[in-house]
C-alpha cells in the first residue's frame, strides 16, 4: 500500500514538473522570438527615421546645388546627392524586402505594405519619383541649374508630402511596436497564471495528499509506540511478579529439608514459599491417608 502511494505521488510530481518545464521552455521560445522581432522592429523604426532625415538632406543638398557658384561646389553637392539617393534606395528595399545585411528588419506588416503601395500615401511610388527627380537634377547641365529647374521645383513641392508619408510610416511602426509590447505583457501574465495554476494543482493533488498521508503515518507510528511502551511496562510488571527456582537445590535425603545460601536448613514448604510465588494447601495423599488410618486404629 505504501509503495503504491509513493509511486502515485512520484508520478504526479514528475508530471507537474514536466508541465512546468514545458511552460518554461515554450514561454522562453516565444519570448525570445518576440524579442528578436522587436529588435527588428526597432531597426525598422530607425531606418524609417533615417529615410525621413535623408529626404530632408536631399532637398537641402539640391537647394545648395542650385545656388552653387563654382564647378567644384556643384561637383561636391552632386556627389552628396548621389550618396543620399543610393542610401535611400537601399533603405526602402530593406523596408520592403527584409534584411539585406544592414538591418534585421524582416517582412513588413499588412498595414505598412498598404501604406507603401496603396493610396493615399503610396510611399514606394512617391519615393521612386522623388529619387528619380533627384537623379535628373544631380545629372543636369550646370547651365540649367536655376530655381526654375522643373526637377528642383518638383523636389521642393513633393518634399512635404513625402515627409508626411514617412512620418506616417514611423508612426505605424511605433503603433505596431506598442501592440507587440502589449502582447508580450499578456504572454508574460499568461505564463505567470499558468505557473500559478500548476502550482495550485500540485498543492491540491500532490502535496496535500502527501501531507495527509504523512500525518496518518506519524499518527500510526505514535500509536504503535504507545502500544509498545504499554506492552513493555506490562511485561516488566509481570517479570517483577515472577519468581523462579533455578539450579541445584541441596535437599536432605531423609527429612527433605533444603539448605539455603546461608547454610540453614529450611522446611521444603518454607523454602519454596520464600523463593517463588507458590503457596501450599495441605492434605493427605491416599497412601498417607491409609497409613494414618492404620496408625489410628
Amino acid at each position: 500500500m505504501e509503495k503504491a502511494f509513493l509511486r502515485g505521488m512520484t508520478r504526479r510530481y514528475l508530471f507537474a514538473l514536466g508541465v512546468l518545464a514545458i511552460v518554461a521552455l515554450l514561454s522562453d521560445h516565444f519570448l525570445q522570438k518576440r524579442i528578436a522581432a522587436e529588435r527588428g522592429r526597432a531597426a525598422l523604426i530607425n531606418l524609417s527615421g533615417r529615410q525621413r532625415l535623408l529626404s530632408q538632406h536631399l532637398t537641402l543638398h539640391a537647394l545648395r546645388l542650385i545656388h552653387s557658384r563654382t564647378p567644384a561646389e556643384r561637383r561636391h553637392w552632386r556627389r552628396e546627392m548621389q550618396h543620399i539617393m543610393e542610401e535611400m534606395a537601399d533603405g526602402m528595399h530593406d523596408l520592403l524586402h527584409g534584411d539585406t545585411g544592414r538591418s534585421p528588419s524582416g517582412r513588413p506588416s499588412a498595414a505598412i505594405h498598404a501604406l507603401c503601395f496603396y493610396p493615399p500615401h503610396n510611399l514606394h511610388q512617391r519615393l521612386q519619383v522623388y529619387l528619380s527627380a533627384g537623379r535628373w537634377l544631380a545629372q543636369a547641365d550646370d547651365r540649367t541649374l536655376t530655381p526654375r529647374h522643373p526637377q528642383w521645383q518638383y523636389l521642393a513641392a513633393a518634399s512635404p508630402a513625402l515627409l508626411q508619408s514617412l512620418d506616417e510610416l514611423v508612426n505605424q511602426q511605433q503603433r505596431e511596436g506598442e501592440a507587440a509590447i502589449a502582447e508580450l505583457h499578456l504572454l508574460e501574465r499568461s505564463v505567470v497564471l499558468i505557473t500559478m495554476v500548476v502550482l495550485a494543482l500540485m498543492a491540491l493533488f500532490i502535496f496535500r495528499p502527501m501531507v495527509q498521508r504523512l500525518r496518518e503515518f506519524f499518527a500510526e507510528r505514535a500509536r504503535a509506540a504507545a502500544e509498545r511502551e504499554k506492552l513493555i511496562a506490562e511485561l516488566q510488571t509481570a517479570l517483577a511478579n515472577v519468581k523462579t527456582l533455578r539450579g541445584l537445590i541441596p535437599i536432605c535425603a531423609s527429612c527433605k529439608k533444603i539448605r539455603d545460601d546461608h547454610g540453614y536448613w529450611n522446611k521444603l514448604e518454607d523454602y519454596i514459599q520464600q523463593h517463588s510465588d507458590a503457596d501450599f494447601t495441605h492434605g493427605l495423599c491416599p497412601e498417607c491417608q491409609n497409613n494414618f488410618e492404620l496408625s489410628e486404629g
